[in-house]
């Protein structure tokens, strides 16, 4: 009998010694965590007018928007994109002046087969966005550059890219382990990706953003214009102010006259319109996009979006909080337990 009890109670310890693992798990992962990037990207196509837009959903409160005139090492470019802590641009959306578009969609990494021709450079090491954005016009200029490299053993992502006569393709990792091009249906006039993998649509839609997108990109087949500010209408109708994430910007991308309308941290009341020409005039720099927004609209982002770092900070030392005074509480029951175990065999 006293084997049985003595076993039960090992396993007892054992058990809270575990739940205090596991909380001390949490604690790491609240204290590291950073939310993932989220994006609404959609291509829209009305008679002669194409307009891509993207919504550009994650955390750095630094975006950044840069210039790159026509030169002989390729295109003329609009990159967009935020500074990460270590000062270095990254730019995770772009235009260049042949209009052809890129962005990208935060997804579940998709596993990849191992590429049948190992000879093709990787393609992330090819940096093959930038090679896009410098030398292809067309939607299948953009494709032959993906398929001359490879992505490894997954895909982290899908990227949507678009051009100037309507052609669009979402670029993701498929079910058979292949890379899949989901094309744009002519007859629906638009291609529309948020945060599930196109190519395996069983796992999405994972919130009210592709359902709020597709009615609205829908009432263009029933009479409503396509402008580019019925487009950053629907960009507002998506934006997110969520525990996790928040909208540092959005534009709306004229792609058959090379035309930028962009919003800065969820303000409406201004949008900035960028002429590409205009700032290619200017040379080739980076700057930030407050600057493109007066004083005030600037001033007014920027506060909302402390206004979200401030809850997101609150939740995290809540959760690690919460987790410390679990674990307090269960060393204060072991110790409590193993002093009572040795009470009791002292006394036996």
């Amino acid at each position: 009998m006293r084997t049985i009890i003595r076993n039960q109670h090992i396993r007892a310890i054992l058990l809270q010694i575990t739940i205090i693992l596991i909380l001390v798990l949490v604690i790491f992962f609240a204290a590291y965590y950073q939310p993932g990037k989220s994006c609404t990207i959609f291509t829209a196509i009305q008679s002669d007018i194409v307009l891509f837009g993207n919504s550009e959903d994650q955390h750095n409160p630094d975006p950044v928007i840069g210039f790159r005139p026509p030169s002989s090492e390729g295109y003329g470019s609009v990159m967009f994109g935020t500074t990460g802590p270590d000062g270095q641009y990254n730019f995770e959306g772009g235009m260049n002046d042949q209009g052809l578009a890129w962005d990208m969609n935060s997804t579940p990494k998709a596993k990849l087969d191992p590429d049948p021709n190992p000879g093709k450079p990787e393609c992330y090491e090819d940096n093959f966005l930038y090679r896009i954005t410098k030398e292809a016009a067309t939607v299948e200029q953009a494709i032959r550059i993906v398929k001359s490299c490879h992505f490894g053993e997954a895909l982290p992502g899908q990227y949507h890219i678009a051009d100037a006569n309507g052609d669009a393709v979402v670029i993701s990792g498929g079910p058979d382990g292949k890379v899949a091009f989901t094309r744009i249906d002519p007859g629906e006039g638009y291609l529309l990706s948020t945060n599930f993998n196109l190519a395996q649509p069983e796992k999405g839609p994972v919130d009210f953003r592709w359902e709020t997108a597709t009615e609205q990109l829908d009432a263009l087949e029933s009479g409503a214009a396509l402008t580019p500010e019925y487009a950053m209408a629907l960009m507002e109708s998506v934006q997110l102010n969520t525990v996790t994430t928040y909208t540092l910007y959005q534009n709306v991308l004229d792609l058959t006259e090379n035309k930028i309308y962009l919003s800065y941290m969820s303000q409406y009341d201004e949008i900035a319109e960028i002429d590409m020409e205009e700032e290619f005039k200017k040379g080739q720099r980076v700057v930030e996009m407050r600057e493109l927004f007066s004083e005030e609209t600037a001033a007014a982002g920027d506060a909302a979006h402390q206004r979200f770092a401030f809850r997101f900070t609150a939740a995290k030392v809540g959760v690690i909080t919460l987790a410390l005074l679990l674990i307090i509480g269960m060393l204060f029951l072991i110790i409590r337990r193993v002093k009572k175990r040795v009470r009791t065999a002292a006394d036996g």
